[in-house]
């Protein structure tokens, strides 16, 4: 969710049997897959139109769905592995310099996604944009924080990375998985200037998410790009508003996403954790 300014563990050397139990048979079918997604984005959508229609507010409907969506999300997720963590934390994600890059990635697909929207914006315009902003400055300021700064990263994250990513990892490889989340992910914001914001993140969040498992870390990362969004100055972002300077940026944050990528595969990671220990 854009804001309404301009769009400006333990350590473990097992695997899960949930884990393995959950990738196995029926839960591993194309049809139970997409189910599963499909049952969680008509959740998210059902309540937040729902409450948007009854209260008259958009942003009351996100700030509703959101806890809903992450209530139902994490008891799906205790049936699933057992626990609300899908895997183990990768090696990577235990050494500070793995979090000093997804800072630096978060900060660049900000300002980057932020300054490609504002452009976007100022070249074609957007009414469904503007119909979204025109909402977020008819609501308390409170109610508006909440739904950017907790509901909104709390049921997106819920639903984009701890159902849809994880299910569909179990026929994809990462970057596929990430690449198909992220773009429903962003497809959910529904025009291309939140759209142009969204899809960077998401796929910032969706390799972190691989690593941890938890979805914790992914929603304080969401949650802390949508305060930027409220308190980054707007003239700085309408300053970068330039092919050359958003380019930049998001190049960078693809150069922090190859330092984010997974270093082993799934099959080597796995073949080292069944192994006995010596």
């Amino acid at each position: 969710m854009v804001n309404r300014r301009p769009p400006s563990v333990t350590r473990s050397t097992w695997w899960p049997k949930t884990w393995t139990s959950a990738h196995s048979g029926r839960s591993r079918s194309w049809a139970a897959i997409i189910a599963q997604c499909a049952a969680g984005l008509v959740l998210y959508v059902t309540v937040s139109f729902t409450v948007g229609l009854l209260s008259g507010s958009p942003v009351l409907g996100a700030a509703v769905s959101g806890p809903v969506v992450l209530g139902a999300v994490a008891i799906w997720r205790r049936r699933t592995f057992g626990s609300g963590a899908s895997r183990p934390v990768s090696e990577q994600a235990r050494e500070a310099g793995f979090w000093v890059f997804a800072l630096a990635g978060l900060m660049l697909c900000f300002l980057g996604g932020q300054s490609l929207a504002v452009w976007l914006y100022a070249e074609y315009g957007s009414p469904v944009f503007d119909a979204a902003q025109s909402a977020q400055s008819a609501v308390p300021v409170a109610l508006l924080l909440f739904a950017l700064v907790v509901a909104a990263p709390a049921g997106e994250e819920a639903l984009m990375r701890g159902l849809v990513y994880p299910l569909l990892r179990r026929r994809w490889p990462v970057v596929v998985s990430a690449l198909v989340s992220s773009v429903v992910f962003a497809a959910l914001h529904g025009n291309p200037v939140q759209i142009a914001v969204a899809l960077p993140l998401g796929m910032l969040l969706a390799f972190v998410y691989e690593h941890v498992g938890r979805l914790w870390p992914v929603i304080a990362l969401h949650a802390l790009f949508n305060l930027a969004s409220v308190l980054v100055p707007v003239h700085l972002v309408e300053a970068m508003a330039t092919p050359v300077v958003f380019s930049t940026m998001l190049v960078g944050a693809a150069a922090a996403l190859m330092m984010l990528y997974p270093a082993r595969s799934d099959g080597e990671r796995e073949k080292k954790t069944s192994s006995p220990q010596t």
